[in-house]
């Protein structure tokens, strides 16, 4: 089919506003003129370095353009010329290009492959059309050097929790090569499923590539009813003995072809496959894997592998001997994180290893573990790679280290200090997985992966960076898609560029000229998400609910409903602010075109109004206890009847994080001071309470790490009586207590609104 166009279009003049290079190039001039690529433009090639990028451009322009781009090994006229030079970083290129002329030089395949990203970025987004278009295909003068700032500009993606087939990948590969990412990690295999096949063992993907669905699979069903990107294929069921099974998993035959197609697009294939950890699909169908010959879950993760059997190490080996064969990268990710140790504790083959080889303790067992891995490894001419945990119990000179925990800090400072390599893929910006609203494309693009404090020798064993997909919540490509877009670009440029290089608002711009490049390629990506419904809203008489974007996107728009029905293009549009005057369900999403984020709703609540007490405190702040002993739940802890009380500004743990065995209690009044809806939030590690009078208007009670929870009360102007109960986890870390009229924003509470 051919996509027509309008015929003879007028020579486009080329604005450096108009012009969007993901990631941004080290150096960029635009100049006047424009290069026009026509059906008998040449390729002039002279070493097969250049191939790979030829390759991809005439691929491009055959499908989008239906023409034949012509190789050829001498410069002709109007020609598109590939030039090798010495000295350039791996990856780096520059680019010329003027009326008659693209020159494109590097110093290796990868540096050809990258300017021809560039090339595809500065060509209409039609270049991405799966049919041909008729249309004329300029590209700007300009002249353009540029080089990454890192080796390693990874993506991952997750099939074990949910499976993505063999077509999906390759959709993922072009998508990376766009922006110029090089890196592709797959996580084939745990607990939940195996994924690759291992001709030794064909039990791993015969049965442990199925599963009766789990809670996993029946939550991303429930969230569909409301939310189609949580739906998943049908074709990944099937019947299996009977029984509906969930699963799949690539042959040795397709993994040789996603290694092939992802070569041809100068990215590197790095297999992961979990151990001793995280392998319950394997254990459930070989149980000698395991110390007791059992398989499943304990408290929080499965049973583990026994370390004290020559059978684990043997199974282990056998795996990878046929893992190192299906892909050239030279690292392999053997995971290690997440580990159980339990069950070694109580084994007596793990403590007999431990004691023959005089280890000190079961982490030390894994280091054991991981060191006989590695020389098996390394007899394959491969290097050893897993999660930060492998850290803990000591590091070869020669492993490499993923840093995915960020509150372990400490990790990737003990493996650069012993010399190893890092690869940076932390929580705090690089988790794709976690919603866009959390983790923004500005956390994202702003984040600094090498950390403060690494010397400038340690900052050298930062490989990169990578961001990862983990799939317990992303059951389809498309719900893959919009985690990861547009965040792949900012990871993209904090790959690529320098801090010097870089500035959040000029990304920005060139992002929103992206989208529809992205509509081109069919990636369903993320729209700005609608605030004003993230909590209760609370009215006497009536209320004004105000929707918003949590950021302008052009050509998006907010539907909601008052009716708890889910919000389509045919339903009300938002246009300004609405008055509520009854108990009702309000649910609203963004579209742009076709596309719609994840559904806000909220209940609008009636509330009669507290009356003030008739008091006249005398002393600003409030009452605080500090009742000594441990107490089970934050509701044992009673109120203080004695006058041994402290009078404090403030809500706030102060000198007392470093004690043990306390709670707090604290009284006073609270002042009103106008009638409205009030919101208060306590944050908390342990548990509280908050109430006002005998009526509990926050309940963060129960056993918990920091978090806030909130509540809602219609007050009268005037004094009301609070109380307010903390008991702190065995490490005690934050009582905080905010308050704001509805609608404001949340201020602390202290003396100058308390009293007693």
């Amino acid at each position: 089919m051919v996509l027509f166009a309008a015929c003879s279009q007028p020579k486009p003049t080329f604005k450096q506003e108009d012009i969007s290079l993901i990631p941004k190039p080290v150096s960029f001039q635009l100049n006047e003129g424009l290069f026009e690529i026509e059906a008998n433009t040449s390729i002039i090639l002279k070493n097969d370095s250049q191939q790979k990028a030829a390759n991809y451009l005439i691929g491009l322009f055959n499908k989008a353009a239906g023409f034949n781009l012509e190789l050829q090994n001498t410069i002709t006229k109007s020609a598109i010329v590939f030039e090798t030079i010495d000295g350039l970083k791996e990856g780096a290129y520059k680019l010329d290009i003027n009326a008659t002329t693209i020159n494109i030089k590097a110093s290796e395949e990868s540096g050809f492959f990258n300017a021809v990203q560039t090339i595809r970025q500065l060509l209409p987004v039609e270049i991405e059309s799966k049919d041909v278009v008729d249309r004329d295909w300029f590209v700007p003068a300009v002249n353009i050097e540029d080089e990454p700032r890192f080796e390693w500009r990874g993506m991952h993606m997750d099939f074990s929790r949910h499976f993505f087939d063999i077509d999906e990948v390759k959709d993922f590969l072009d998508y990376m090569a766009l922006y110029k990412l090089n890196t592709y990690h797959m996580h084939l295999t745990d607990d939940q499923g195996w994924r690759i096949e291992i001709e030794k063992y064909p039990l791993l993907t015969e049965k442990g590539a199925w599963r009766i669905p789990n809670n996993q699979d029946t939550i991303c069903m429930e969230r569909a009813v409301e939310n189609k990107l949580y739906t998943i294929d049908e074709t990944k069921f099937t019947d299996i003995d009977g029984e509906r099974k969930y699963g799949g998993f690539f042959t040795q035959d397709q993994i040789k072809e996603i290694v092939a197609y992802a070569d041809e697009r100068c990215i590197t294939v790095i297999p992961e496959i979990d151990m001793p950890g995280h392998f319950k699909s394997a254990i459930d169908n070989y149980p000698f894997l395991s110390c007791n010959e059992e398989s499943g879950w304990d408290t929080v993760f499965t049973y583990p592998t026994c370390l004290g059997k020559e059978t684990t190490y043997e199974f282990m080996k056998n795996v990878l001997s046929e893992v190192v064969e299906l892909f050239p990268a030279k690292y392999i990710h053997i995971g290690g994180d997440e580990v159980n140790i339990a069950s070694w504790e109580v084994c007596s083959h793990c403590q007999k290893a431990i004691k023959d080889n005089n280890l000190k303790d079961e982490h030390e067992l894994q280091s054991h573990f991981n060191r006989d891995i590695e020389q098996f490894l390394q007899s394959k001419g491969k290097e050893f790679l897993g999660w930060d945990e492998i850290v803990r119990g000591g590091l070869t000179k020669d492993a490499n280290v993923m840093w995915w925990r960020n509150w372990a800090p400490d990790a990737p400072k003990i493996a650069a200090a012993n010399g190893n390599n890092i690869v940076v893929t932390t929580t705090a910006a690089y988790y794709f997985d976690y919603l866009n609203e959390g983790t923004t494309l500005e956390r994202v693009y702003n984040y600094e992966p090498i950390p403060e404090d690494f010397t400038i020798e340690e900052a050298n064993n930062v490989l990169g960076i990578q961001a990862n997909l983990w799939s317990e919540w992303i059951p389809s490509f498309k719900r893959l898609q919009y985690q990861a877009f547009p965040r792949m670009l900012a990871l993209a440029e904090n790959a690529w560029a320098s801090n010097e290089n870089k500035n959040f608002e000029a990304f920005n711009k060139r992002v929103e000229i992206q989208y529809n490049r992205l509509d081109e390629l069919g990636i369903y990506y993320y729209i700005p998400i609608v605030e004003g419904l993230d909590k209760e809203i609370a009215f006497v008489d009536q209320t004004l609910v105000s929707l918003n974007l949590a950021y302008p996107l052009e050509g998006v728009e907010i539907y909601y409903s008052l009716d708890g029905s889910v919000p389509k293009k045919t339903g009300l549009k938002y246009e300004a602010p609405f008055m509520v005057s009854d108990t009702v369900e309000i649910k609203a999403r963004a579209y742009r075109g076709d596309k719609f984020n994840d559904l806000k709703s909220t209940k609008v609540i009636h509330k009669n109004y507290l009356e003030p007490v008739k008091v006249y405190p005398k002393e600003k702040g409030l009452k605080q206890w500090v009742v000594k002993g441990k107490f089970k739940n934050v509701e044992d802890v009673k109120i203080p009847i004695a006058d041994n009380f402290a009078r404090v500004d403030s809500i706030a743990l102060g000198d007392l994080k470093d004690q043990k065995n306390f709670s707090i209690v604290y009284q006073g009044y609270f002042k009103a001071e106008q009638d409205a809806v009030y919101e208060f939030e306590t944050r908390s590690d342990g548990g509280d309470t908050f109430f006002i009078g005998d009526e509990m208007i926050v309940d963060n009670s129960g056993w918990h790490g920091p978090r806030k929870r909130y509540g809602k009360v219609a007050l009268k102007q005037g004094w009301h009586p609070i109380t307010i109960k903390y008991r702190p986890s065995d490490n005690p870390r934050v009582i905080e207590v905010k308050y704001a009229v509805q609608g404001e924003e949340l201020k602390t509470i202290n003396s100058s609104i308390t009293s007693f």
